[in-house]
């Protein structure tokens, strides 16, 4: 199923018939026909009598309290709850819960018929909806995401969400507005882009990640500070203060051209460092490595220049832009980010080290972990306990810092501190099923015996099993390629045992569910919570899906 099959050879890429051309069937939500009452069933309705047994049955129904049930022609059986519409293949088979307006027009469904096509239709108080099933291949998938992208969420070359003036609704309208993490999800667009490039050739693909690595350099730039880079930007302009509209620290470019957005923080340099460092190997000719070295010199020199510390106007560090060890080592409040921040700041001087050649990036990491003890603090950088303190948006940063450390790290007695800490941290998230982490762990265990980080492994060198690559498949397959934020609620349900709560006092399960079930999350969320999402006033981007994809192409690693 997953063996490549090279079928053509186009300049030095390889064209492969993979798990990306591989055609499946997904569920989709269609325009159902104007109707006002279902139509009569195919398959059989199932009596009040086969309910109460499948409510009792196992596995657990989700939900119970049923209103309809059908059973198609080959088994499947189709039963309707106040909280949703349930789906089950056949007799012992998982259920599929589609409870959200993703689906359906309102998660109350009063009814259920079997079209003849195929497709069930489902009464709710709103209307009726439909779910169909669609043969498409991840490929053609990724790139109804990329156009939507393109499309909607660009604005001076950065990344973001978007803010709908109608529910759902991309076709009345939308915004996209600033944020405080423009920089990273730019930067995550980049590297998805230039992992498209190494592995397709395709021109576009550099276009679409050079258009906004320049949006990254000129967050350099704008400052005015060697080295220090902007939040975000916004045009300046008569009666434009970006203070009042946004909140933060705002201040206006030396051209009165532009606001930038102060108090960087690490979020920002991991993505900065990390789509550097991709579209460095991947894409850049040696004029734009020339552009790329220097900035990264910049920032690395800001850094070692200033004692570790990020420092922004007038003259402070920033809230998070901390890695001295006077604070990671000997500072108490800060014993929760020693861990992560060691990690960040070797593989910046490392990122450093690849791109210049420079003595100064090398000697700095040595003395960071001779004298501090810096690749000691990153065993264990996975913060688990107390529980309160779990913080999913550090997972993200901690993988992100780990891609280029690995990748480049050829000092073999290091590599034994980092291939340490970085298997402990993903048996920890490994349950998760994160085809982004999951893939940075691989790639990092590839680079083992792949020493070349700027070409592509000719194979994935890595058992499939010891990443979960099946899994991940089915996340690709299972992710929702419409990105709106809708509200999503599993924590009435009655299949998922004991429930704990994260550090935000909200519930969450003690397993993850399919991805098809959850709100629509980047990798800085946490994916046990049960409960969230949206009204449909907001639409992510979809580079969650984008990046690991094309990363995962990029290792061979589903192909």
């Amino acid at each position: 199923m997953f063996s490549s099959i090279t079928i053509s050879l186009t300049s030095q890429f390889l064209i492969a018939c993979s798990v990306a051309g591989e055609p499946y069937d997904a569920w989709v939500a269609e325009p159902a026909p104007a109707l006002n009452a279902l139509p009569a069933t195919t398959g059989t309705s199932l009596t009040a009598e086969e309910l109460a047994a499948i409510a009792k049955s196992s596995p657990t129904p989700p939900y119970t309290g049923f209103t309809a049930g059908v059973r198609a022609p080959d088994g499947a059986i189709w039963i309707g709850t106040p909280q949703g519409l349930l789906y089950r293949s056949g007799d012992g088979a998982p259920w599929r819960v589609f409870h959200s307006r993703h689906w359906l027009p309102d998660r109350e469904v009063r009814g259920v018929a079997l079209a003849s096509d195929g497709s069930v239709l489902v009464e709710t108080p709103k209307g009726i909806g439909r779910l169909a099933k669609r043969r498409t291949t991840l490929d053609e998938k990724m790139a109804e995401i990329r156009r939507r992208l393109r499309q909607y969420h660009i604005r001076e070359g950065l990344i973001g969400e978007i803010q709908l003036k109608e529910p759902g609704r991309v076709d009345a309208g939308w915004s996209l507005s600033s944020s405080d993490n423009d920089g990273l999800w730019t930067s995550l667009y980049v590297a998805a882009e230039a992992y498209r490039y190494g592995v397709t050739g395709d021109e576009e693909a550099k276009r679409n990640a050079r258009q906004s690595l320049d949006a990254l350099l000129f967050l350099e730039k704008v400052t005015g500070i060697s080295g220090f880079a902007a939040r975000s930007i916004w045009p300046a302009g008569e009666g434009v203060d970006a203070n009042k509209m946004f909140g933060g620290e705002w201040h206006l470019s030396a051209d009165k051209r532009w606001w930038w957005k102060g108090d960087t923080s690490s979020d920002e340099l991991d993505g900065h460092y990390f789509a550097y460092a991709v579209y460095y190997d991947l894409c850049a000719d040696e004029r734009e490595k020339e552009e790329i070295r220097a900035v990264v010199a910049r920032i690395t020199d800001h850094i070692i220049d200033h004692g570790y510390y990020y420092v922004g106007p007038p003259g402070r560090p920033t809230t998070w832009g901390v890695w001295a060890p006077e604070k990671l080592n000997r500072d108490l409040k800060w014993i929760l980010d020693r861990g992560l921040n060691s990690l960040e700041i070797l593989s910046h001087l490392k990122v450093a080290e690849h791109m210049t050649g420079s003595a100064r990036y090398k000697d700095a990491a040595h003395e960071l972990i001779e004298k501090h003890s810096y690749a000691t603090n990153t065993v264990d950088q996975k913060v688990v306990w107390p529980v309160r303190e779990v913080n999913h948006s550090d997972d993200e940063l901690a993988f992100l810092a780990y891609y280029p450390l690995l990748w480049y790290e050829r000092d073999p007695e290091l590599r034994k501190y980092y291939l340490t800490s970085i298997e402990r941290s993903w048996q920890i998230e490994r349950p998760e099923r994160s085809p982004l982490f999951n893939f940075i762990y691989a790639a990092a265990r590839q680079a083992n015996t792949w020493t070349d980080p700027t070409k592509r492994p000719e194979a994935a060198r890595v058992e499939p099993g010891d990443y979960d690559r099946d899994e991940l498949t089915e996340w690709f397959r299972e992710v929702p390629a419409d990105t709106i934020k809708w509200r999503v609620t599993n924590s009435d349900r009655q299949d998922l045992g004991d429930l704990v709560t994260n550090r935000f006092r909200q519930r969450r399960t003690r397993h993850v569910l399919p991805v098809s079930e959850r709100h629509i999350m980047r990798w800085n969320g946490d994916p046990y919570e049960l409960d969230g999402g949206g009204d449909g006033h907001e639409r992510d981007d979809g580079t969650f899906i984008l990046l690991p994809y094309w990363m995962g192409r990029y290792h061979r690693l589903i192909d």
